[in-house]
C-alpha cells in the first residue's frame, strides 16, 4: 500500500473503518485528547483527519485535513477532493486494529468460524493481532459495490 498513512479524530470512526477496508493505514483511538492525537499524527507522519475546526489552530502540523461533511459516504468523497488518494489495496486490514491480515491455512479456521461458513470457503484471513478471521463473502462484494457507487 502507499505512503499515506492517516489518523482520525473520534468524530470519524466510520470514516476510518472505510479507509482501513481500502487498505489504508488508518489508526483510530477513542477518545483520545487532542494534544495526543497530535503527537502521533507528528511522530508516526501520518494526514490528521477531523471534523474539529479548532484543532486546527492548536498545531503547526500541516498535515491535517477538516472533514466537513457528516455522513461517512460524503466524508469519503471529500477526503478524495482534498488529498490524492493512490488506489487502495481492498480488505487487506484488519477493519478493528489495522493490522495488515495474513492467509491462514483452511485446518486453521475450523472452529473458529461458523460450521457452514467453514464448508462453504476454501479461503480464510486471519488479523495476527487481534485474531479476527475474514473470509470473502457477500459481504465482500456488498462492500464493493458500495464502494464503487460512493466513488462515482
Amino acid at each position: 500500500m502507499g505512503t499515506v498513512r492517516f489518523i482520525c479524530d473520534e468524530q470519524l470512526g466510520r470514516l476510518a473503518k472505510w479507509l482501513r477496508l481500502q487498505g489504508f493505514d488508518t489508526r483510530f483511538e477513542c477518545p483520545i485528547e487532542d494534544s495526543k492525537l497530535i503527537r502521533l499524527a507528528q511522530s508516526e507522519g501520518r494526514v490528521l483527519l477531523t471534523r474539529d475546526r479548532d484543532l486546527e489552530a492548536k498545531t503547526l502540523w500541516e498535515s491535517i485535513v477538516v472533514i466537513e461533511k457528516t455522513s461517512y459516504a460524503d466524508q469519503l468523497r471529500e477526503l478524495r477532493k482534498k488529498v490524492k488518494l493512490p488506489r487502495g489495496s481492498l480488505f487487506t486490514r484488519c477493519l478493528d486494529c489495522n493490522e495488515l491480515i495474513h492467509r491462514l491455512p483452511k485446518g486453521r479456521a475450523e472452529g473458529r468460524v461458523p460450521e457452514e461458513v467453514y464448508k462453504l470457503y476454501r479461503e480464510f484471513y486471519a488479523c495476527p493481532k487481534c485474531q479476527k478471521i475474514f473470509w470473502r463473502g457477500s459481504h465482500v462484494k456488498n462492500s464493493e459495490l458500495r464502494l464503487r457507487r460512493l466513488m462515482r
